[in-house]
């Protein structure tokens, strides 16, 4: 009769053996997969085979066991961590060659946990129970997979003699003290590279990836790939499904979009509504069978319209979206959703991933699954849109995040963005290792224009008068402003003057937010009137179309990104007016800081062009002009984000780890937290901690010092915010705590 050893016991049981063979047929699909791309010897290869095999065999002891077995309820002194007792004994197979080349077995050691310091620190004095009978009888199968794929099988001698002597007196002590030996050797070489840290992440993400499809019996995603022609058909049927008939009849790709088709790296200028989206699709349709294909964005309002689109062409079970909030939007907008697919999708593992830019910079500070995030970008094609709009910090990130994905794991890039420096364009240029060829740019649309720009030497409140008429005049009007407290004023001000107003800002509930895009959208579809009052969130947040644009003077290429929420259609009929009115102090003060004079360069040139209708042409050289002295590779803030990435990987090693995820941040400036207002507390007493997390919003961490918060008393990761809160208007703070705070 065999014997029962269990690897799980839901939902179903299932014996070591088998779930072992499972994970083992995972990693044949992944060597037949990307043996050839990876280019690693066969060495490597058997290394991993042994890492898969073994990463579970610590669950042959009693004490797992007993638990799993229910034989025994689980008792903290007496369960020890089972990747512990899988990697010590892998490691005395063969000591001297696992202390020369330990990345397999540090996989091993932290498939479940943190690779740290102190990893395993709780496990070095517990009583432990195994059977030799049990271990004879797992060594014995696994001799026979070794000797099937022509590796030294292992020792059994050896095998009953650690089986002894961790049952004696203080053994996994003596363990635990080898273990940590074993770490220090490779903390103290002093030859450590990022090339370490690519043979870790090979290991570890294979061994993952095994583990969690075999364990979930699934198998690897299918790869998708698609044609130019695939591509253009699923556009005119979704043309025809919104009603638009004539331009499904009549659709064809644009210059431009062809244009992308080219290989290598590409940096495109166009537009908004060029098509750079499809542009950027038909360029990622040349990639590598088994690739995978990410489209990163600005914002989580802006991922998730793109990734409905995406869906639309490519299909739900081709296609997710990633981001801080994608599992509770997945929720709202799919039935049945489980968190368990949103691991997944957070990993990179289907075939195309729409996500904020963060998604990918974390993988780069060792933070999350990064191993396996990094693994799924091995020959990817990564677009990044809107590029310009990060700030100098962020950039250096992203710049270094090219680099190393692209020397690394032979990732390649297209680079797109509405609006583009000079400067800016050379640094991208000299990245991504091209030159004029392979720049793209829609000629026809950059000679187009679609508003008339004009210029107020005054401050918002003194045009109350023009803004009145305009909402009068207009069906759709649009307010921006710099600062959140400035946009509630204007709220409450205009609230009474017109039938639906509107104030959107980044100041409210994950919920409540939600309900307004889907409002803000759903009025665009009816073709509603509509005031909206919103701050620099609405520059690429929402697909909407407004007739006129009050905006209080921002750098120039925010300018052009708010004005391009105007006629969006451009339509040649409309005449569409962008306003610009004096900034306040406050916004050269604490927020457009990075370029000196910025403000007062844009609203110069906008004076200089007042009441021109400018092309897009036009507009980018104005861009030129205002940032012409603007050099971003001599700011601090990027040289700090260029070498960022470096500083934190040696800290850990170039493999560990990294658990200071409030130390470090991807936006410049964004040192967040969440919170949710305490007028909430009461109602969410007795909620699920997923039902909470739609009540959060995030905050800058230095208000936390100005204003009381405090623990949930259930959750203890929540946060309450002493503070008011109004679904209409948001969070806000009392005049000492705003002045304090800068207003924004």
């Amino acid at each position: 009769m065999a014997i029962k050893i269990l690897a799980k016991s839901k939902p179903f049981e299932e014996s070591l053996i088998i779930h072992t063979e499972n994970a083992l047929s995972v990693w044949s699909d992944l060597k037949n997969r990307y043996q050839s791309v990876l280019g690693e010897d066969e060495t490597f290869w058997k290394k991993s085979f042994v890492s898969v095999l073994f990463h579970d065999f610590g669950k042959v002891t009693q004490n797992f066991q007993w638990v799993i077995q229910k034989k025994r309820k689980y008792n903290q002194n007496e369960y020890i961590r089972h990747e512990f007792v899988s990697g010590v004994f892998l490691y005395y197979s063969n000591v001297k060659v696992f202390e020369q080349a330990p990345y397999c077995i540090f996989a091993v050691f932290s498939h479940h946990q943190p690779l740290t310091d102190t990893l395993f620190q709780d496990d070095g004095f517990v009583d432990i129970t195994a059977k030799e009978e049990d271990m004879l009888y797992i060594l014995e199968d696994f001799n026979s997979k070794l000797q099937n794929q022509g590796i030294e099988t292992l020792n059994q001698k050896l095998i009953l003699y650690l089986t002894k002597r961790f049952q004696k007196d203080n053994g996994i002590s003596k363990l635990y003290g080898d273990f940590q030996r074993f770490l220090k050797v490779y903390l103290g070489k002093q030859d450590l590279s990022q090339s370490v840290r690519k043979e870790y992440i090979l290991y570890k993400a294979i061994l993952n990836i095994a583990d969690w499809t075999a364990s979930g019996h699934d198998k690897l995603p299918d790869s998708f790939n698609f044609s130019l022609e695939y591509l253009k058909n699923k556009i005119i049927e979704k043309l025809r499904d919104e009603g638009k008939k004539e331009i499904a009849n009549n659709f064809t790709f644009r210059t431009f979009q062809l244009d992308s088709l080219q290989q290598g790296n590409v940096l495109a200028i166009a537009p908004t509504g060029s098509g750079k989206t499809e542009a950027s699709l038909i360029w990622a349709s040349q990639k590598p069978e088994h690739s995978k294909i990410l489209y990163l964005l600005p914002t989580r309002v802006t991922s998730n319209a793109i990734y409905k689109r995406l869906t639309s062409y490519f299909d739900k079970e081709n296609t997710a979206v990633v981001h801080s909030s994608a599992l509770l939007y997945r929720k709202e907008i799919e039935d049945n959703f489980e968190k368990t697919e949103y691991l997944k999708d957070k990993t990179f593992f289907k075939n195309i991933t729409v996500c904020t830019i963060d998604q990918i910079l974390t993988q780069g500070f060792n933070l999350g699954y990064w191993e396996i995030k990094t693994f799924h970008l091995l020959k990817s094609k990564i677009i990044i849109d809107e590029i310009h709009l990060y700030h100098p910090y962020t950039l250096g990130l992203i710049i270094s995040t090219i680099e190393y994905l692209k020397n690394e794991f032979g990732a390649e890039f297209f680079i797109m963005t509405a609006t583009m420096p000079y400067k800016l364009k050379q640094l991208l240029q000299k990245t991504l290792e091209i030159s004029d060829s392979s720049l793209i740019q829609d000629i026809e649309l950059l000679n187009e224009a679609r508003n008339t720009f004009e210029v107020r030497d005054k401050l918002i409140d003194d045009l109350d008068d023009e803004i009145k008429k305009a909402i009068k005049k207009y069906k759709k009007v649009l307010i921006v402003v710099n600062t959140i407290d400035e946009a509630i004023r204007l709220y409450k001000k205009y609230k009474s003057k017109v039938d639906y107003p509107i104030c959107f800002h980044s100041r409210f509930i994950q919920k409540d937010r939600f309900e307004k895009e889907q409002d803000i959208l759903e009025r665009e579809k009816q073709g509603m009137s509509m005031l909206l009052i919103a701050t620099q969130v609405v520059e690429v947040s929402l697909d909407i179309d407004f007739d006129i644009l009050f905006t209080e003077n921002a750098p120039i290429d925010a300018i052009i990104q708010r004005a391009g929420r105007v006629n969006r259609k451009r339509d040649k009929a409309k005449k569409t007016k962008v306003i610009v009115f004096k900034h306040q102090p406050v916004s050269e003060e604490h927020i457009y800081v990075t370029v000196p004079e910025i403000l007062d360069k844009t609203f110069e040139q906008l004076k200089n062009n007042h009441k021109k209708k400018l092309t897009e042409k036009e507009l980018n050289n104005l861009v030129d002009i205002v940032y012409k002295d603007f050099d971003v590779e001599t700011h601090n803030s990027y040289i700090e984000g260029k070498k960022k990435y470096f500083e934190v990987q040696k800290n850990h090693h170039f493999i560990k780890d990294n658990l200071e995820i409030d130390k470090v941040f991807t936006r410049e400036g964004i040192d967040s937290t969440n919170v949710i207002p305490s007028c909430f507390e009461e109602e969410l007493y007795k909620e699920s901690p997923e039902y909470k997390s739609k009540y959060e919003l995030s905050i800058s961490y230095k208000k936390t010092k100005y204003i009381r918060t405090y623990q949930d008393k259930t959750h203890n990761w929540f946060k309450y915010i002493n503070t008011s809160y109004d679904s209409e208007i948001g969070l806000t703070f009392d005049k000492k705590s705003s002045a304090e705070l800068g207003l924004f």
